[in-house]
């Protein structure tokens, strides 16, 4: 589990530094792939993205802070976002979902959509970069509370987590290596 926390942490304190420095599309890349890293964790047998994605999200990040779109919008924006870096996702052309558009710094959602609506853009939806950290950061901590309880739970998202890089220092790959040396030595 220490990776999960190790990994999360960076990643949320990587956006948020990306947003003070005026970066949004490598916040939002950031911010879409920590949601599908974590909603994988517990993916089920044959389960695609967008299903265990969604699930996710409803369960976790919706009821934490809901921003004003769906799962399903919030994912085809990761769609786009993540293999485009483009607002608009198969999803969004096919007409199964409106297309996500990001208000950020001292931008306000409501103004965006305001203009949105003026121009007659009714498929699409402004949200505040921000609202939707907060949505992810509030469904994460209820997350791992949520887990924390729950033995069997733990085990299979140790399982998902088992294959997450992690962090670690030279030292720590010193000690081994001197330990197999140690070990080699030995005749016994």
């Amino acid at each position: 589990m220490k990776s999960l926390y190790q990994n999360m942490f960076a990643v949320l304190e990587t956006i948020e530094d990306c947003l003070e420095k005026g970066r949004a599309m490598p916040a939002l890349v950031l911010l879409y792939a920590a949601i599908d890293a974590v909603a994988s964790l517990e993916r089920q047998s044959g389960e695609d993205t967008k299903a265990y994605f969604k699930r996710w999200v409803e369960a976790y990040m919706l009821k934490a802070l809901p921003p004003p779109c769906t799962a399903l919008e919030l994912y085809a924006a990761r769609c786009g976002i993540v293999h485009n870096f483009a607002a608009e996702s198969d999803l969004f052309r096919k007409g199964q979902v409106r297309c996500i558009v990001y208000a950020w710094g001292t931008a306000k959602a409501e103004d965006l959509q305001k203009a949105g609506d003026i121009l007659h853009r009714t498929d699409s939806v402004a949200v505040h970069v921000t609202d939707i950290i907060k949505a992810f950061r509030n469904g994460l901590e209820n997350y791992l509370e949520e887990i924390s309880a729950d033995k069997l739970r733990q085990e299979r998202v140790a399982k998902g987590l088992s294959i997450w890089l992690i962090n670690l220092q030279p030292a720590s790959i010193e000690a081994l290596l001197c330990m197999h040396a140690s070990i080699s030595k030995d005749p016994t």
